[in-house]
């Protein structure tokens, strides 16, 4: 390899790592703390924020549901509603009833699984260390019916990640965005919670 393809591999990884820093919000800092097997100060804010990112979904749904039930019935003219009950009868009642059921439901389940993440987090905050693995990483996404009106316009919710060696750490759009395909990583998680802390090109 010539020196010229050397320094032009060279610039692109550190380009590829910037990027890869920016959409995954972790500093050079962060970077260096977790390359010695620890997590860094500034991380835990950020891990903590994430570990509760399975309630925002969910929560904004049934809230924006509840609003729009709420101006319905404060601004709609009851003799609209009534109309409206006689003709759908009980198909009405029974789809407010299953969307506010389902938004509910999931915003249960959410919390549930929240609840774990936040558990296992503060036993990885507590040992303060920081996991590694070594390999192809590859985005993936999934997607999900959507929660209250979303549901009812036919909207979907999305869920992405990074897959390395059948384990997977949720990522945003930005950051499966900015990986580059077909590279060989080195990632840094939370060993019990399983949270990205950072990753770079190997």
């Amino acid at each position: 390899m010539s020196y010229l393809e050397f320094v032009s591999i060279d610039h692109d990884s550190e380009n590829a790592l910037n990027e890869l820093a920016r959409t995954n919000h972790f500093t050079m800092a962060d970077l260096e703390s977790n390359r010695q097997g620890k997590i860094s100060d500034q991380q835990w804010s950020r891990l903590l924020s994430r570990a509760l990112d399975p309630i925002r979904y969910p929560g904004g749904a049934l809230a924006g549901w509840l609003v729009f039930c709420f101006v319905v019935s404060t601004f709609v003219p009851r003799f609209v509603l009534m109309i409206v009950g006689m003709i759908g009868a009980k198909s009405i009642y029974a789809i407010f009833l299953v969307v506010t059921l389902t938004c509910a439901g999931s915003l249960l389940v959410s919390a549930l699984k929240s609840g774990r993440s936040l558990i296992l987090l503060m036993a990885d905050l507590k040992a303060g260390k920081a996991a590694c693995l070594e390999g192809r990483v590859s985005p993936s996404r999934e997607d999900e019916g959507g929660l209250g009106l979303a549901r009812l316009y036919g909207e979907k919710h999305t869920n992405r990640w990074y897959v390395i060696q059948h384990k997977y750490f949720a990522v945003d759009e930005e950051a499966c965005a900015a990986l580059p395909p077909g590279g060989r990583y080195r990632l840094y998680y939370t060993p019990k919670s399983k949270l990205l802390l950072s990753i770079e090109p190997a």
